[in-house]
């Protein structure tokens, strides 16, 4: 057998067009196989989708921190204005004090609460007045009676600030008591004023209980304990005792409105009957100084001073909710909440 370089050379060429040939049958087999489409296009899929997820939890991480760092500064800065109100006023204040609702412990004016208002408010040397809003229909008599030494004790002691009471819709009963104690009151034509009295109020229901075949069991120490018990007839004996009590109550009543209008009060039948009248009416028997507002108070009496506002401290959340709204609280809360 003979050996030639043409024949190698084309031996050669066969070869190798044998391998391309061999080559693109095989790339074309793998790019018709449609289980590797398939895969691919899925992991394609799936690596999208978690660079999205990965994407958009770094944004909902972003927005979390960015919306808690909103809601601390905004409480921060509450909590430094409630705390310094008053740190950045130079001139002369005066303290404003809202009374509004009813008297007594655990209700809106309670005297521990608005006796160390008094104690705050008086604190500042830049304190020129006391304006106290009221607005109450009553309540305790200890109460009031406890607010009202409150307020002759700083009369005695600073002599120099006057305590103003504005009435608004009402000072009636130990509403009226606490203003008495005010060196001025005043109100509008048509506030209620007054009801100098004192009320115990129930019923007798024994006669019911007999109607109906009932028959009640109370076992007591004491021949008076159970004297209001509405389901047992009252003694005589309990009624003047109690009636007593009542007297008692209103003659303190009585004795610090004396007091506190002093030659002011003109002394009628009905001033001290429990009777409230109108702020028109207020003024001709001296229960009140004049008709005016808050506004005209501040602007006539203390016209180059600063209100400063003393009331209660609320629970921080519920306060904060009031200030910017219940609705934008309970979102930022929501926000903010931890997954």
């Amino acid at each position: 057998m003979s050996w030639t370089e043409d024949e190698d050379r084309k031996q050669s060429l066969n070869e190798t067009s044998s391998e391309h040939v061999h080559t693109e049958k095989k790339t074309e087999i793998e790019t018709t196989d449609p289980n590797k489409e398939i895969w691919s296009l899925l992991e394609k899929t799936l690596s999208e989708n978690l660079i999205e997820k990965r994407r958009a939890r770094r944004w909902r991480i972003f927005f979390r921190f960015t919306t808690l760092a909103i809601f601390l500064a905004v409480v921060g800065g509450w909590f430094a204005k409630s705390n310094f109100q008053d740190v950045s006023l130079e001139g002369d204040i005066v303290a404003m004090i809202p009374m509004r609702g009813v008297i007594g412990a655990d209700n809106e004016i309670e005297s521990s609460e608005f006796v160390g208002l008094l104690d705050a408010a008086y604190q500042n040397s830049r304190l020129k007045g006391v304006v106290i809003e009221m607005n109450s229909p009553g309540g305790s008599p200890v109460h009031s009676g406890i607010i009202y030494d409150a307020i002759r004790a700083k009369e005695q002691n600073y002599p120099d600030i006057p305590v103003l009471v504005v009435v608004e819709d009402m000072a009636a009963s130990g509403g009226y008591y606490i203003a008495s104690a005010a060196n001025e009151i005043y109100a509008d034509k048509a506030s209620l004023v007054g009801s100098i009295g004192v009320i115990s109020s129930g019923f007798d229901a024994s006669n019911l209980l007999e109607k109906i075949g009932v028959e009640r069991r109370t076992f007591t120490a004491g021949r008076n304990k159970a004297f209001l018990d509405p389901f047992a007839p009252m003694t005589e004996e309990a009624k003047v005792k109690w009636q007593a009590v009542l007297d008692e109550t209103h003659q303190q009543f009585i004795n610090a409105v004396k007091e506190g209008r002093g030659d002011r009060l003109v002394i009628t039948d009905d001033v001290f009957s429990g009777m409230v009248f109108t702020g028109s009416q207020a003024i001709k028997i001296g229960l009140i100084d004049g008709l005016a507002s808050v506004t005209d108070i501040l602007d006539a009496r203390f016209p180059d001073a600063e209100p400063v506002v003393y009331e209660p401290k609320q629970d921080s959340w519920k306060e904060l909710a009031k200030e910017f709204g219940v609705e934008m609280a309970t979102r930022v809360i929501n926000t903010t909440s931890i997954q």
